[in-house]
């Protein structure tokens, strides 16, 4: 084809990608929208007042997730419920319109309305929909806008979706935000301080403590270090005390546990504090006024102690930060650097190094405790890793006398408990040059195997 009409065709259909994307799909969207009866965007929405014959309830947006019960009660509301309650109301299409016929407002039930909803919107914008009563024939109930006199015919099923009291939309648990947006755990009980720190999207650090328990910073594993946290989202309360002046009548004067919690976005730390009587754990944000009765276990999850959440990882390295990775043994090296984008040396072949990053990279101990005395005598081998903060580990591998391996990282101050399989998925390569045993044959069965058929004579 001739370079110049090529070029004149790749013109023409940018042009038309480009008339879809700024003008046709726009205008699709504006039609559809237009669809609706009520013309606001759920992300401009910041109150809410809805009036049914289950009360009055009022909502007011706090940030761009959560929101505020102001009516009958002042509590946090659950962003879920107001999220599907906003969809619900913004994605209502009228199923058929009645021109002119909101004149007699007592036919249609707006006289007395089952249901009102009142939004405010950013830019002093407001829209209020009363719902009146049902279609006679057909699922449909009445609606209109109180700045208007149409009358609509919407789907009676919405009454059910928008009838909420204030004990629907209330926040059932202590605290409501995203995992990714804790940045800093502080956990304060009475015998110790914990704090973990985040150091990646799915990396933490136990800070060390000081003397008398002297100990260095230790890796923390991700998700026991969520699961720390996740009850403060998802353990929903028995019951709720609103209104608490005295902490004391739930032993939140002195709490068991507190726990900070350092959000993105946040200039003030989140924090929750806990206390447990008898059967019943007693729980509450800092500051508030609603105190919740959850079930007992949960003072225990907040309260790990620092060696339950270190990571089982023999060598948490990050491999961004990753420049070279040795091993030794019987004072010979084997070792591999970082070269361009991988990693090469000591004539493996490339298999061979992505093979023993990937065994590497899965080497969980079955047990990691503090390290106890020195184990005797020399140790197998020894692996060290290299790089940038977060890559530098060495570890040290000795023989189990009735089998399986420990690992010891001295500089943490930590031990690993290993299976005596666990090197099985190295490459033949590496297990030649650390003296590792190839895996044991599977044992005889004892059958005798059938004889294989003789092949074919072929002339």
């Amino acid at each position: 084809m001739n370079p110049r009409v090529t070029i004149v065709l790749a013109v023409l259909v940018a042009a038309v990608a480009g008339y879809i994307f700024a003008v046709d799909r726009p205008q699709a969207q504006r039609a559809e929208e237009a669809k609706h009866l009520v013309q606001l965007q759920k992300a401009d929405i910041t109150g809410v007042s809805l009036t049914s014959s289950k009360g009055t309830v009022d909502l007011q947006r706090t940030d761009a997730t959560h929101w505020q019960i102001t009516r009958p009660f002042d509590a946090p509301a659950a962003s879920f419920a107001v999220g599907d309650l906003l969809d619900a109301v913004t994605g209502i299409v009228p199923q058929r319109t009645l021109a002119g016929a909101g004149d007699d407002a007592k036919a249609y039930g707006f006289n007395a309305p089952s249901l009102t909803l009142a939004l405010r919107a950013s830019g002093g914008r407001s829209v209020t929909v009363v719902f009146g009563k049902a279609d006679p024939v057909g699922s449909a109930m009445y609606a209109r806008l109180a700045s208007g006199q149409t009358v609509y015919l919407v789907d009676s099923s919405l009454k059910d979706s928008l009838s909420k009291t204030g004990a629907d939309l209330r926040q059932k648990t202590l605290a409501d935000f995203a995992n990714a947006d804790v940045q800093q755990v502080r956990i304060t009980a009475p015998d110790r301080t914990l704090v973990v720190d985040r150091t990646g999207p799915d990396r933490w650090r136990i800070e060390g403590a000081p003397a008398p328990h002297a100990r260095p910073a230790w890796p923390a594993d991700d998700f026991k270090v969520t699961d720390m946290f996740f009850p403060l989202t998802t353990s929903e309360a028995k019951r709720f005390h609103d209104g608490v002046t005295d902490l004391a009548l739930y032993g939140l004067d002195h709490p068991a546990v507190t726990m900070d919690l350092t959000m993105k976005g946040r200039t003030e730390p989140l924090r929750i504090i806990a206390a447990q009587r008898g059967k019943v754990a007693y729980g509450m944000v800092a500051g508030a006024h609603t105190v919740l009765e959850l079930d007992p276990s949960i003072v225990g999850k907040l309260t790990p102690t620092p060696i339950a959440l270190v990571s089982t990882r023999i060598l948490p390295y990050d491999p961004q930060n990753l420049v070279a990775f040795t091993w030794r043994r019987n004072g010979q090296t084997l070792q591999v650097r970082r070269q361009g984008p991988g990693f090469t040396g000591s004539h493996l072949s490339d298999q061979d190094v992505s093979d023993m990053f990937s065994a590497m990279n899965l080497l969980d101990a079955d047990k990691v405790q503090e390290l106890g005395a020195a184990p005797g005598g020399a140790p197998a081998f020894e692996i060290q890793t290299d790089g940038g903060e977060g890559a530098r580990y060495v570890v040290q591998f000795y023989t189990q006398p009735r089998g399986g391996w420990l690992v010891t990282d001295r500089a943490l101050g930590l031990q690993y408990v290993l299976a005596s399989n666990a090197l099985d998925a190295l490459p033949k390569s590496i297990k030649g040059f650390l003296g590792v045993p190839a895996p044991a044959a599977p044992a005889p069965t004892g059958r005798t195997p059938k004889p294989k058929p003789a092949a074919p004579h072929k002339p």
